[in-house]
């Protein structure tokens, strides 16, 4: 199944093309200065709305178009396509993990503020979880939201954190001092500008057209209607929103994996070793034909993951599955494509040997390969009780 089917019908083939078109004349011309330069493209985003891409699964009535979750499935796969990785993930993490935890959450003032703004293209949005100790055991965390009268005062600091260092709105999950219950943590809506934060861009080694930073927050005072949800909920919230942030990610690095798996069959095409071009050695054939059977296998499961949340069942055992799946496949045909293309691929100015070095990264975020494992034992444990 190279496409699934209901993608091939309009209007979904004529919102490929106009997203393609557009991050042809407004992405892959400047993917690899941005690399250089360690450059995220702050203009973009508001091009990109500007273009009708940011806000699309989201009602018109908070800034956004109305449409299916088949729309964000096409953007994130042409994201992927794009090159400039670093700036796709800020893009996704925008679109499909903060935004969505905000509007299921949120309060319609909060939607007003937060996400009218963020869809018109004026400002980033980050999620901060992740602490330099605690990792992927987010119940663990140490940064606090002590109650002060109306407001809470925020102390703590936070690492990793996409958008980190640009983002208008940070939404950060504390724990909440005298809340009771097993995980008394809250999600905070931070603005960017507030007094006590601090934040600071790191050098990471991938993802270079990106944003990552560490944001400390230094008693930060923040208003009872920055609370977004119920106190004491933040982490089963913070655990729901994920999923959906690990689906699109899966259904992105499928079409990565392919679109790897192309370029490189179109390069051996046109290489000959030992008097006939690369592609008719059959050791590499039936290599990159085993990794194609892969790409197309993870991508099916993907698909019929994002029909099941489009139609609103159950598919967290699924996106645990394609965590591990599509993530580390990824990872796999990246490094394997990177060995067929030789010297060229270890060129600081080779689009491959940026993907390598993204690569790293795609069993960290959203959760450790590892959490994802022993998530998932624990799934298959209680559907066989």
């Amino acid at each position: 199944m190279s496409e699934y089917v209901k993608l091939r019908k309009e209007p979904y083939v004529a919102f490929r093309s106009r997203v393609r078109s557009f991050f042809a004349r407004e992405v892959v011309p400047h993917a690899l200065e941005w690399e250089r330069s360690k450059t995220l493209p702050l203009q973009l985003l508001k091009k990109c709305a500007d273009e009708g891409l940011l806000g699309l699964s989201f009602p018109v009535e908070v800034g956004g178009h109305g449409k299916d979750f088949w729309h964000e499935v096409i953007l994130a796969e042409e994201l992927a396509s794009a090159g400039a990785l670093g700036w796709a993930l800020s893009i996704l993490v925008q679109t499909n993990g903060v935004a969505p935890l905000v509007y299921e959450l949120g309060t319609p003032e909060q939607h007003m503020r937060v996400l009218k703004p963020a869809f018109r293209g004026e400002k980033y949005l980050a999620l901060a979880a992740t602490e330099a100790v605690s990792g992927s055991d987010i119940a663990a965390i140490e940064t606090i939201a002590e109650k002060a009268g109306d407001q809470y005062i925020l102390s703590g600091e936070k690492r990793y954190i996409t958008n980190g260092s640009v983002a208008g709105d940070i939404l950060v999950l504390a724990r909440i001092s005298g809340e009771s219950g097993i995980w008394p943590l809250g999600l905070f809506l931070v603005s960017g500008n507030t007094k006590g934060l601090q934040r600071q861009r790191l050098d990471t080694i991938g993802f270079k057209s990106g944003d990552t930073a560490i944001l400390s927050f230094n008693n930060c005072k923040i208003d009872q209607d920055g609370l977004v949800g119920k106190p004491g909920r933040g982490f089963v919230e913070l655990l729901k929103g994920l999923q959906r942030e690990r689906l699109i990610g899966a259904v992105a690095l499928n079409q990565l994996a392919r679109e790897t798996i192309e370029r490189t069959l179109a390069m051996l095409a046109t290489r000959t070793r030992f008097g006939e071009p690369l592609i008719e050695k059959q050791v590499i054939r039936h290599r990159l034909a085993e990794l194609s059977a892969e790409v197309e296998a993870s991508r099916a499961f993907a698909y019929t993951a994002c029909e099941g949340f489009e139609s609103g069942e159950s598919v967290d055992r699924e996106v645990v599955m394609l965590k591990i799946v599509s993530y580390e496949l990824c990872q796999r045909i990246i490094r394997e494509c990177a060995h067929l293309w030789g010297g060229e691929a270890f060129l600081e100015t080779h689009w491959m040997s940026h993907y390598y070095r993204d690569a790293l990264a795609f069993t960290l975020i959203a959760g450790s390969a590892e959490i994802m494992r022993d998530l998932l034992a624990g799934m298959e444990q209680i559907q066989k009780k």
